[in-house]
């Protein structure tokens, strides 16, 4: 049993994992991913966005960035549901945390200069699956707006 335990902490590679933190980066990203392919085009100025995202809240260099990038497409291309993701942001960040990363996920739709409607939409539900409350949704993305600008 133990052993099954020691398992489930451990990559493809045999190494530890980071802990609890490693499951969040990944969660965060592979939402960051989830809007980024929303609109059937994988732009590079989303890419940068995310990258510089992820090296900030996660304190990453680029190596380590570009692991996670990798690691989190994975997780969303076998993912059958958003759930997985956003149950593991609710029980590992307060509210306005989540609020940020609401905040994040318009960065990524609004890098290319153009949010799709289906960006929207994808971001719109993850906030109500991490209960992202619609004012602050709003401000979130209005705050987006204003960065990007």
């Amino acid at each position: 049993m133990i052993k099954r335990l020691k398992n489930l902490f451990r990559d493809k590679t045999g190494n530890d994992l980071p802990g609890r933190e490693h499951d969040l980066a990944t969660t965060v990203a592979a939402l960051m991913v989830e809007v980024m392919m929303m609109d059937g085009r994988l732009d590079d100025a989303e890419h940068h966005v995310i990258s510089a995202m992820l090296q900030r809240r996660f304190d990453l260099d680029d190596g380590e960035v570009d692991a996670l990038i990798t690691r989190a497409t994975s997780a969303a291309d076998k993912a059958h549901d958003l759930f997985q993701f956003t149950s593991r942001i609710i029980n590992g960040y307060p509210i306005n945390e989540r609020t940020d990363i609401v905040r994040e996920l318009w960065r990524v739709a609004m890098a290319d200069g153009h949010v799709d409607a289906y960006e929207e939409q994808l971001i719109r539900r993850i906030a109500e699956l991490i209960g992202v409350h619609h004012q602050h949704f709003i401000s979130a993305k209005i705050q987006a707006r204003q960065e990007a600008s």
